[in-house]
């Protein structure tokens, strides 16, 4: 069983408590020995809704995925989702502003 990440790891990451909590239960679905594959993550975000352009996803499991064994901690999962959770809710965060700006015009 993965353990979790300490506060200041999460918010250096960028992530709040219910990120890290919902982050944890996908992780520990398709964990075993404390780690995920990582031809499996593309699997797990796309059960949190997160749709993932494959050489994106490559590119960040290369990057954090450090010693390239194809097995990733929790720590190197959550800064991976952090990536694409990040830029949902910037893109959320846009659609919202120009829904407000309309209004005004």
């Amino acid at each position: 069983m993965a353990t979790g990440l300490s506060e200041e790891k999460a918010k250096e990451i960028g992530l709040d408590t219910d990120q890290v909590e919902v982050l944890m239960k996908c992780f520990n679905g398709f964990c075993k020995d404390g780690v995920v594959m990582a031809e499996t993550v593309n699997e797990i975000l796309s059960m949190m809704g997160l749709r993932v352009k494959k050489e994106a996803l490559d590119d960040i499991i290369k990057e954090v995925d450090e010693d390239g064994s194809g097995e990733l901690e929790f720590e190197e999962f959550c800064i991976l989702a952090a990536r694409f959770l990040i830029e949902e809710d910037e893109e959320q965060m846009r659609k919202e502003l120009k829904e407000a700006f309309r209004f005004n015009d």
